[in-house]
């Protein structure tokens, strides 16, 4: 197949199959949210620092694939300029007991941080002067991402290490309700209270056309959740495959199990994700975490009901 090219039938293959799994998946009883939080550290970083601090976390949680996982449900994952990124569980609208025991987790590990290594983490978008700081992850993912940006744009290594940005998830709960979830979230990507900050909006603009910005079909008037699926596949079979620098459509192995890991690597404004069936608002800047939380319940509110006609 991959030597043909044939993109309409990758196309309406791999949309038939994530229209089952989500057809499998749903519906949902009762909507959840989750988040991904980072953090700039205050200084340059080297891979020998966030060993450091992986080893510092390793005694409160426990490490297994990259990440550093704790009773409470959170985990710890580290960016390529050696951010700190802490991902939640699933949370439902009306927890906001949790909630705030995450944001004192999260302010109660930066503290140790900085108590035991000198590295103050900061809940910041940009700090600039990062462009040529070492790599601190060096999977084939991170190198290939790194190579294909020095390449695409002119800011790609800036936004690899020298941005924190919060990613705000929200479950999809059934098929009806997946177009104008995914239409809020658009109008929401624009909105002043949730739109990236210049800075961070000129590096996204300059770091890969192919996989970066606003998914082209948020401003198409599409009818089916079908459609919807369908274009953003479309979009990710003409983004650059990392490691091959050709679109997805023309690489070596066309697989959907490949495919699925490729549309990992697409970092759009908004974002749709088969694993858990979420759709990812990937627009905002770190910032202070009481901001954070007055952000979180204003994202919930917004988000909590939606109709055809939202």
């Amino acid at each position: 197949m991959n030597g043909h090219f044939d993109i309409a039938g990758l196309a309406a293959d791999f949309t038939r199959r994530y229209m089952a799994v989500l057809k499998g998946q749903l519906p949902k009883t009762e909507r959840t949210y989750g988040f991904e939080f980072e953090f700039l550290p205050d200084r340059v970083l080297n891979i020998e620092d966030v060993a450091d601090v992986e080893a510092l976390l390793s005694r409160r949680g426990k490490c297994a694939n990259g990440a550093v996982f704790f009773e409470n449900g959170l985990c710890i994952a580290f960016e390529p300029g050696g951010q700190l990124e802490y991902c939640s569980p699933p949370l439902v609208a009306g927890d906001e007991k949790r909630l705030d025991s995450f944001i004192a987790f999260m302010e109660q590990i930066n503290a140790e941080i900085r108590s035991h290594l000198g590295i103050s983490y900061l809940p910041r978008g940009y700090v600039p002067g990062r462009r040529d700081a070492p790599l601190c992850l060096t999977s084939e993912r991170y190198v290939s991402l790194h190579r294909r940006l020095a390449a695409s744009g002119t800011r790609g290594h800036e936004m690899m290490k020298a941005t924190a940005s919060i990613h705000l998830h929200v479950a999809i709960c059934s098929i009806e309700e997946l177009l104008p979830l995914f239409f809020r979230l658009c109008r929401l990507a624009r909105e002043p209270l949730f739109q990236m900050s210049a800075q961070r909006r000129e590096i996204w603009d300059n770091t890969d056309p192919t996989r970066c910005g606003m998914p082209p079909c948020c401003a198409e008037s599409l009818t089916a959740p079908e459609e919807l699926i369908d274009r953003l596949i479309r979009f990710g079979l003409h983004a650059v495959a990392l490691g091959e620098e050709v679109p997805f459509f023309k690489t070596a192995d066309t697989s959907f199990e490949a495919f699925l890991y490729h549309m990992t690597t697409i970092f759009t404004d908004v974002r749709f994700n088969l694993k858990g069936t979420t759709l990812e608002l990937r627009t905002l800047d770190s910032m202070p975490m009481d901001a954070f939380r007055q952000r979180w319940l204003q994202f919930v509110s917004k988000t909590a009901q939606v109709s055809q006609s939202c």
